[in-house]
């Protein structure tokens, strides 16, 4: 049975609103790797279950996968990476394991390709709320289309 998510973020101890994340929980999950039980929800739903958290940060709007450099071996390597419907792929699989799956962003989400600057950011919206963030947190680009769009983009 699917929870909803108002029930899962207070089940796991997120403040409403401030994206703030109780350590206690998380961290006894992190560091024990048992499951905790969960409370406050109905008997059917107060069975251990594993919490999952994804990030993503430093996006930079870029919606298709493009070459990226790493160095592998002391030598510099060119592969494609990113790209928004790579990561969708990817949260449906992974959600499909575990539906108890928190995403979050961490930043920078908004600028930083000829689409986000042409539509200051707007044309991300859809993309970003299909993708199904359970938080997003600004970074240091964010505000660069000025406080009021910044305010826009993140009230859609």
């Amino acid at each position: 049975m699917k929870q909803n998510r108002r029930k899962f973020i207070q089940s796991i101890g997120l403040a409403a609103g401030a994206g703030l994340v109780s350590v206690h929980p998380i961290g006894a999950l992190a560091a024990a790797s048992e499951q905790l039980p969960v409370s406050g929800l109905s008997e059917e739903d107060d069975k251990p279950f594993t919490i999952s958290i994804l990030q993503t940060t430093d996006v930079h709007c870029q919606v298709h996968p493009h070459d990226e450099l790493f160095w592998e071996n002391d030598e510099k390597v060119y592969r494609k990476t990113g790209g928004y419907a790579h990561l969708a792929t990817y949260l449906k699989q992974f959600r499909k394991k575990n539906p108890d799956t928190f995403l979050v962003d961490t930043g920078d989400m908004f600028q930083g390709s000829e689409l986000s600057v042409k539509t200051t950011g707007t044309a991300l919206v859809p993309i970003l709320d299909a993708l199904d963030y359970n938080l997003y947190l600004p970074g240091n680009w964010e505000v660069i289309y000025s406080k009021k769009k910044y305010k826009h983009c993140w009230a859609l």
